[in-house]
């Protein structure tokens, strides 16, 4: 047996609950038979500094460290990784970022590099730790994904985190599920690389058996799942609905997902509404034709309008993002996309907050514009990376002044010309003012006691 120290470091914006992908590393290696502690930096109410988890780490004194980063927190990972030199005999970089950057973690004191879907690679680092003496050589075949039924639920490493973390009662927050990985599409803008284009999904009984475990064991009634395409594969989500009205242990559950507009139909809508779905969360990005052509997008603005109206009507709260900022992206094209947005308005309760394009590493937008730009490794450098203050302890009207503008456009790394970069601020404002009067009717109708207020359950605002 094996101990291992896993390890996210502070990101930007805090978080009510411990990430899913870390939790399925610290879940597969407890069926593995290994000892798990994990410390998130990232979570709300943690308020340590690099130093107590330098103290943490050593009092434990674990076999292996295994630092999950993205690239908003990869220099902060870099960071703490110089402190953690040493004090166990093995250290790996696993996450987003190093499965795109995999040259980089190595520079900054790490000893291996997990690409891709971790649960398979990481156990079996700590299976050649287990039992062996002195340093542990990193090389080693790629190891393919797990078969996503095999996998340990992520509910089982809930308690290798400290739970005063996430809620100052000591209450940790379920922090949803996925029932499939990967997404067939190939946007441009698009970091959807630990898990890739190839669209898997688990066995409708398996995906009803944590359902059921997380019902059981939580009180969990409503359900967000975070697959990046839900309904891409059609029969499956036919299955899992007739599964869920079937699962005496699921009655009167209701759930959400995230989806691209031109992947469902009504008939599907009505289907997922009649089995629970609550929510929906429609991937559209734009609303000018060819700015959704340029970013290999693959749908059209009357599609998505469809399928925002048609989710509408069968009652599901609609949840619409919108991106902007692209660097082929000129006044004409913002407008057309703000003008979409004040059409869809009357079908949709909530905008995603801010928007603005990040040219993330390993994308066709970073590739292509990097070095025109200058934004080569933009993740290196301190002024990119300022930390949000978060919502959690702002009053309303801070909030609200807080969503309305979006501080990646303060980054500029498209060069926005004034005109450009006035519209783009535009379209954020119009989205947080538009949630802004839906949040007002929602608390208006919980107020009155309205039965109707019910649907506005679960939804994260």
């Amino acid at each position: 047996m094996a101990r291992v120290f896993l390890i996210m470091p502070r990101l930007p914006q805090k978080m009510a609950a411990p990430y899913l992908g870390q939790q399925y590393v610290a879940s597969s290696l407890l069926k593995d038979g290994h000892e798990v502690r994990c410390l998130d930096m990232a979570a709300v109410h943690f308020h340590g500094t690099n130093e107590d988890v330098v103290r943490s780490v050593g009092s434990w004194r674990p076999d292996m460290i295994g630092m999950t980063l993205f690239t908003w927190n990869a220099l902060a990972g870099y960071r703490l990784a110089d402190m953690l030199k040493g004090m166990a005999r093995l250290m790996i970089a696993g996450g987003p970022h190093p499965t795109v950057c995999p040259d980089e973690p190595p520079g900054y004191g790490f000893d291996a590099v997990v690409k891709g879907e971790g649960e398979r690679s990481v156990v079996e680092y700590a299976r050649r730790l287990d039992g062996s003496s002195g340093k542990v050589s990193p090389s080693g075949p790629l190891i393919p994904p797990a078969p996503l039924d095999t996998l340990a639920f992520p509910v089982e490493s809930l308690g290798c985190y400290d739970s005063d973390a996430y809620s100052p009662n000591g209450f940790m927050a379920h922090g949803g599920m996925i029932t499939s990985r990967g997404c067939p599409g190939r946007c441009t803008f698009c970091a959807t690389y630990v898990t890739g284009n190839k669209h898997r999904w688990r066995s409708a009984s398996n995906v009803i058996e944590e359902m059921v475990l997380l019902r059981e064991k939580f009180s969990v009634s409503h359900f967000s799942f975070w697959d990046d395409a839900f309904t891409a594969h059609r029969p499956r989500v036919y299955e899992l609905c007739d599964a869920i009205d079937h699962s005496p242990g699921l009655k009167g559950v209701t759930w959400g997902c995230i989806t691209p507009a031109n992947t469902v139909k009504p008939d599907d809508l009505r289907r997922m509404k009649k089995s629970g779905c609550f929510a929906i969360n429609f991937g559209i990005e734009s609303g000018d034709t060819r700015i959704l052509r340029s970013i290999n997008k693959g749908q059209q603005p009357e599609q998505v309008k469809a399928a925002i109206t048609a989710a509408k009507m069968e009652g599901m709260t609609t949840i619409v993002n919108f991106m902007s900022g692209f660097p082929n992206e000129g006044i004409d094209e913002l407008e057309r996309t703000l003008e979409f947005m004040t059409d869809v308005s009357g079908v949709t309760d909530i905008f995603n907050n801010g928007g603005v394009l990040v040219p993330y590493p390993g994308t066709e937008v970073y590739n292509q514009y990097h070095e025109q730009y200058r934004f080569t490794r933009w993740w290196l450098n301190e002024n990119c990376l300022r930390e949000e203050h978060g919502l959690f302890n702002m009053d309303a009207d801070s909030a609200q002044k807080y969503l309305e503008h979006d501080h990646v456009l303060d980054l500029d790394f498209f060069r926005y010309s004034d005109e450009v970069r006035e519209k783009i601020a535009e379209c954020v404002r119009f989205k947080a003012q538009h949630n802004q009067r839906y949040v007002e009717r929602w608390k208006s109708v919980i107020t009155a006691g309205n039965e109707t207020g019910q649907i506005y359950r679960g939804v994260s605002l």
